[in-house]
């Protein structure tokens, strides 16, 4: 067990590392200037409403302009993964993108009534559906992610942090658009445009498109039995295939000088085979080569719809936000991702298929002062709604009774009147949320100021479960309503540098589950409580050297109360979400961006962090069981306290105090090192190499070394850009893996049916051409 003192050292390490830049910074204003002309861009963002430069922000914010996206390939929240310290993005069951800050991140991503813990917003809109993660960037101006607890800026609340994409507005200056289209190996074909269009002095319309194909770079080897169609032949297929379509189209109506109205659509649609998810006892030789023997499939509908008003009253901007959303995701996979004749031992399992529908409304209203209250009190104030509801329906086929065919469903005393137990499932969740925040800054003397901020969430869960062909439904109402806040201190420490200390407490409403055990002794309950997080940050900020290098730093302490996690019961269809009472993480972040001589620059962001359960809680790692725990030779039934119950566990319980958070990489590290000139021409060029390393992790909290340790891996991304004199076109060479690695994107055990453990991998070595049209 650590002491205190070793947790603290981090921030005792912070403290030195700011004072010492601090003297650095105090003393580059006595320098004489740089002879280069160079600076580094100031990037104006609007992570807390207003228009401030991202150096002015007391809280850990990176911003990935149009440029960066462009330059580092990034076109999806999959290539975020460690783009900014602590940043850790990985797929779930293939089709779920799980984002983690700071360690914090969706661990019950198998209900799909838990809010994720890193809240996505599209120009100021909270998206609910984790599946609109899935969705292709297209036409972006920047990306701004908010590391640390979110709720008194923003309508949805969130304890890991915030990822706002900011679209590219329309403009009644000109018309204009622009073009490209990328080639790659295995067989990548890549086209998007985009045109802006001024329909009159005060109209315009800005429409978007993004096609990607790909052939899949995993392949099922599987050449056997049908398992579904007893006579038939199944040939697997390959896996990471994909054919995606996205669109967007924005209207942009300047009604007076004070007063504009957006409407915005944007659709997304996507097929493929499926994610090629390799079982842990796959014998099948290669990471790109699996052998499983039933058939995926993989389609997804995702559709947004937004009006934003805005009013520039004189007093305050007063912007209104208001969306329809809907995802239509059917997923049909191979649940124990191997194959009976390569691991007859494992059971099979097919999910055919799951369907989720999920459907949202969200409203918020912002009041945004523009003049000081009082000649000094700057203010916010907002009031947030949301209505989601759901439709999941889940069909599972089990081949029970061990003969390597799927039967088709009994629903009664299989044992008896033959065929296979399935898990079936339909059910109606819906949430409705309200709050309340604000957030205020008074300047305590010219250098200082005090930041406040206050929310207040009144959250309902409503759900209607039916499990197992059961008669009677279950329907189960959670209830959150809980006070949450932020209290800030910002410091100038000279005209470019400054320093702020921070605490805030962020909230995640507890939900239902959707499966659950009963009686006193089940271990997963039908609904999961409230998760809140007491973070404790301070942070240096400073551009150096007449603005060539700057230097931004923080560190971090979090006091984690009930962490949602995927939970298992002893009961293999009655696993679910429950909560693990005392958590804690704490690291370091160091971002730099230094600008050397006329050509060269280098880009750098760290974090390394550190986690652990800090409280006694048993829990039950369901990849120990075995088919029945209680009749297996050699088994003696013991009685032990179960949070309060009691109930024959015959030693499967684990203990969990020390052990590591899932998804909390001890380090991540991005580094671009990029040379850029113009030549005689007037052309430009650009050559930039990218480092990417993600550390290794737990991909459970139960850090069981058969199935939970996730290797690290490093990426080597290269870049060659040219740009016409005129910039009307340009062309671009990309490697993507550049040593081609084979590095684990994420693992995942199924709490559900067959407690099956499988690897998805990143994308092998990509080598992509891509030309570009601006008119």
């Amino acid at each position: 067990m650590r002491t205190i003192n070793f947790k603290l050292s981090p921030l005792a390490a912070a403290l030195a590392i700011a004072t010492s830049l601090t003297q650095i910074a105090q003393a580059q204003e006595s320098e004489a200037t740089s002879d280069s002309k160079r600076e580094v861009e100031q990037i104006i963002v609007t992570a807390e409403k207003r228009n401030e430069s991202l150096q002015d922000l007391s809280q850990a914010v990176t911003a990935i302009t149009a440029n960066d996206l462009d330059k580092k390939y990034i076109s999806s929240f999959v290539d975020l993964s460690a783009i900014a310290p602590g940043v850790t993005v990985a797929k779930n069951e293939g089709f779920k993108t799980i984002i983690s800050v700071r360690g914090v991140g969706n661990e019950a991503n198998q209900n799909a009534t838990a809010n994720p813990s890193v809240s996505y917003h599209m120009d100021g809109i909270y998206i609910a559906s984790p599946y609109a993660l899935q969705t292709d960037f297209i036409d972006i101006e920047r990306i701004e992610v908010l590391r640390g607890p979110q709720g008194t800026l923003f309508g949805q609340n969130s304890t890991g942090g915030a990822i706002n994409i900011i679209n590219t507005l329309p403009s009644a200056d000109e018309f204009s658009g622009k073009a490209d289209l990328t080639i790659g190996n295995y067989n990548m074909r890549k086209a998007r445009g985009t045109v802006n269009v001024p329909i009159s002095d005060n109209i315009a319309m800005r429409t978007s498109f993004s096609a990607v194909k790909q052939d899949g770079y995993t392949q099922n080897v599987y050449n056997g039995p049908s398992v579904s169609e007893p006579g038939e032949t199944f040939v697997g297929e390959d896996m990471d295939d994909i054919d995606n379509l996205s669109f967007r189209t924005d209207w942009l109506f300047n009604i007076s000088d004070t007063f504009n109205v957006r409407l915005l659509a944007q659709l997304f649609s996507g097929e493929s085979n499926g994610a090629g998810i390799k079982g842990i006892d796959d014998p099948t030789e290669g990471a790109r080569n699996l052998s499983q023997d039933t058939p995926s499939s993989y389609e997804l509908d995702s559709e947004v719809y937004g009006l934003i008003a805005e009013w520039d009253a004189g007093f305050a901007v007063i912007k209104s936000l208001s969306s329809y959303q809907k995802d239509d995701i059917t997923v049909v996979r191979d649940n124990d991702r191997h194959s009976f004749l390569t691991n007859p031992e494992i059971q099979i399992s097919q999910f055919n298929p799951e369907n989720n529908v999920q459907t949202t409304f969200t409203q918020e209203l912002n009041v945004i002062s523009n003049e000081p209250l009082f000649g000094k009190l700057d203010w916010l104030v907002g009031v947030f709604y949301l209505d989601t509801d759901i439709e999941i329906t889940i069909r599972e086929e089990l081949d029970t009774d061990r003969n390597g065919f799927l039967d088709g469903y009994a629903t009664t005393f299989p044992e008896v009147f033959g065929g296979d137990r399935g898990f079936i499932s339909d059910s109606n969740p819906k949430r409705e949320s309200i709050s309340i925040y604000g957030q205020t800054t008074y300047p305590l003397s010219d250098e200082l100021r005090l930041i406040t901020g206050l929310r207040y969430t009144d959250d309902e869960v409503k759900s209607t479960v039916s499990n197992f062909f059961s008669p009677t439904p279950s329907f189960i109402n959670p209830k959150t309503t809980d006070l949450t806040g932020r209290v800030a201190v910002e410091w100038d420490l000279a005209t470019d540098a400054m320093t702020y200390a921070s605490y805030t407490r962020g909230l995640k409403p507890g939900g239902s589950n959707l499966t659950f055990s009963e009686g006193e002794d089940a271990l997963v309950r039908e609904a999961f409580e409230d998760e809140t997080i007491d973070a404790y940050e301070i942070g240096y900020k400073a551009d150096l050297m007449n603005s060539q290098v700057r230097t931004n730093f923080a560190a971090f302490y979090y006091d984690y109360a009930n962490l949602q996690f995927q939970a298992s019961d002893f009961n293999e269809f009655g696993s679910g979400v429950s909560n693990i009472p005392e958590s804690q993480i704490y690291g370091l972040e160091f971002e730099m961006t230094a600008l050397i001589g006329d050509n060269f620059s280098l880009d750098v962001k760290l974090g390394a962090m550190e986690s652990e359960v800090s409280a006694d809680y048993l829990a039950l790692d369901n990849r120990l069981l075995i088919e029945d725990v209680f009749l297996a030779d050699g088994v003696t039934p013991a009685k032990e306290e179960i949070h309060g119950a009691t109930r024959d566990v015959a030693g499967f319980l684990q203990n969990l105090n020390g052990n590591e958070l899932a998804k909390t990489p001890g380090l991540t590290a991005d580094i671009t090192f990029s040379y850029e000139d113009q030549l005689s021409n007037g052309a430009y060029i650009l050559a930039s190499i990218q480092y990417t390393h993600r550390g290794d992790f737990e991909q459970r909290v139960f850090n069981n070394p058969e199935v939970d340790p996730v290797d690290a891996y490093n990426l080597f991304n290269v870049n060659l850009s040219y740009d016409s004199p005129e910039e009307t076109w340009g062309a671009d060479l990309m490697v993507y893996n550049l040593t081609d690695q084979d590095g684990v994107n994420s693992a995942m055990t199924d709490v559900f049916g067959v407690n099956e453990t499988g690897f998805q991998y990143i994308p092998p070595r990509m080598v992509m051409a891509r030309v570009r049209y601006n008119f």
